[in-house]
């Protein structure tokens, strides 16, 4: 997690924690002088198009109580980068448990999990961070997994003094060692984007005997099959841990390769009626990644709901950034532009870079607003489902990357650099454009100046 133009020397792991990297973030903010362009604890609650006028209309509350008036402004361009991680998923079996709750999104640090019956609902990312913790003080854990996943040692490891005086001191040698990280993910996508290839078949093989080494060398060779995916590698986002199989096979744990059927009171009942009575419940279920938007009204052109349109069909939009309806409005992180094997970082600046430019050329052209051609969008997203087909992602397996239809989209079909070079140069020829509105004092003034 870093910004390509803004450098951390002081980084003490491959992977660093949270701390880190909120500090990290907490610096950028203090150089930019974004705190004094930030309201925190405050929500936007309506944000819509003022035809007329030619802007933006927001509409917000404060959050801390401190005012209730809902307070209204007018911009000309809006940023939404609503985040589609955000908003837990929590389905609706599990609304009727009467004990103790818990969504790894919404943690609780308070709760006492020594000695306890505790379940965890899910496989994914934020299954493998919980459950090795967990197995050290609960008295037993049932891991419930509808589907396993691929699951590969993060390789973690700290920096010496060394290696932090040379980044430190030649910085160079630390955007060199940037570049690299950036290039060994982006060859993943030899894996991800023809898995069906001979390398991606051997490496399909390979992941197979990883698990399976794993798992005999911590005494569980009966759980290779439970734990190894029937799926390709990569059509759900792949889990790096070298805990997490490894705490699976401990003798306090429980694994359940099925689906949560129902629960009554605090008895979890599986889809094949297997009870498990238990005191706590983690639900590492993920997030509501296609209703993203949550609460917030946002509305176009003929006042048209953003969250409306993307129910009723494909979220269209234009290079992953614009959408037909909804001038000056950019999505950083919205539909289409997520990836499966490199960093989103990446991905928000190219976003960032394609608005701001896109931006200077309506300001030389004294262009007011801009949103894109139905027929631009539409080529647009012809061509990313087509890109898509081939992908590993598109295979057959259930995964927040697609929508209830089965349609992806929550990813971008190719490689950060393919991203970069389809957003590199905006042309307004791709967009409608709509002049400066014409305002009473415009036209007061111009007679002012003819007599």
């Amino acid at each position: 997690m870093e910004f390509k133009l803004i450098f951390a020397a002081a980084w003490s792991k491959n992977y660093s924690g949270q701390d880190e990297i909120y500090a990290y973030l907490q610096g950028v903010a203090r150089k930019y002088g974004l705190y004094e362009q930030t309201k925190f604890r405050t929500e936007v609650i309506r944000a819509q198009w003022m035809g007329d006028i030619q802007k933006w209309q927001l509409d917000w509350r404060c959050t801390d109580g401190s005012d209730t008036d809902v307070q209204t402004g007018f911009f000309d361009f809006v940023f939404a980068g609503l985040g589609p991680l955000r908003i837990p998923k929590i389905p609706e079996q599990f609304k009727s448990f009467t004990g103790k709750a818990v969504h790894t999104a919404e943690w609780d640090p308070t709760i006492d999990f020594a000695g306890k019956r505790v379940a965890v609902v899910g496989s994914g990312a934020s299954a493998i961070q919980v459950v090795p913790v967990l197995t050290k003080t609960v008295g037993h854990l049932y891991s419930y997994q509808r589907t396993p996943a691929w699951t590969l040692p993060r390789n973690q490891f700290s920096y010496g003094k060394l290696v932090k005086f040379i980044f430190r001191w030649f910085p160079f040698v630390m955007r060199f060692y940037r570049f690299l990280l950036y290039a060994t993910h982006e060859s993943y996508y030899v894996m991800f984007g023809y898995y069906n290839s001979f390398i991606g078949r051997r490496i399909h093989w390979l992941f197979e005997k990883l698990i399976a080494f794993r798992l005999k060398r911590a005494g569980r060779p009966d759980l290779i099959p439970v734990l190894t995916p029937k799926f390709a590698p990569g059509c759900k986002r792949i889990a790096k841990s070298e805990e997490y199989l490894e705490a699976l096979a401990q003798t306090n744990v429980t694994v359940v390769p099925s689906a949560v059927e129902k629960v009554e009171g605090t008895t979890i009942i599986d889809n094949h009626g297997q009870k498990n009575e238990i005191d706590i419940l983690v639900l590492a279920t993920g997030f509501n990644v296609e209703g993203f938007i949550g609460n917030l009204q946002i509305v176009g052109r003929d006042n048209q709901s953003l969250s409306a349109l993307w129910r009723s069909e494909f979220p269209k939009t234009f290079k992953s950034v614009t959408v037909n309806g909804f001038p000056n409005f950019f999505l950083l992180l919205g539909p289409t532009s997520g990836l499966g094997h490199n960093s989103v970082v990446s991905i928000i600046e190219c976003q960032v870079n394609f608005a701001i430019e896109l931006i200077k050329r309506m300001m030389k052209k004294g262009v007011a607003a801009v949103e894109p051609k139905v027929s631009s969008q539409d080529a647009f997203v012809s061509k990313l489902q087509r890109d898509m087909k081939h992908t590993v992602w598109n295979s057959g397996c259930a995964s927040w990357y697609k929508n209830e239809k089965g349609e992806i989209t929550g990813l971008w079909s190719g490689t950060v650099a393919s991203f970069w070079w389809t957003l590199r140069n905006p042309q307004l020829s791709d967009f409608i454009e709509y002049k400066k509105p014409l305002l009473i004092s415009d036209v007061k003034r111009g007679r002012d100046e003819e007599m």
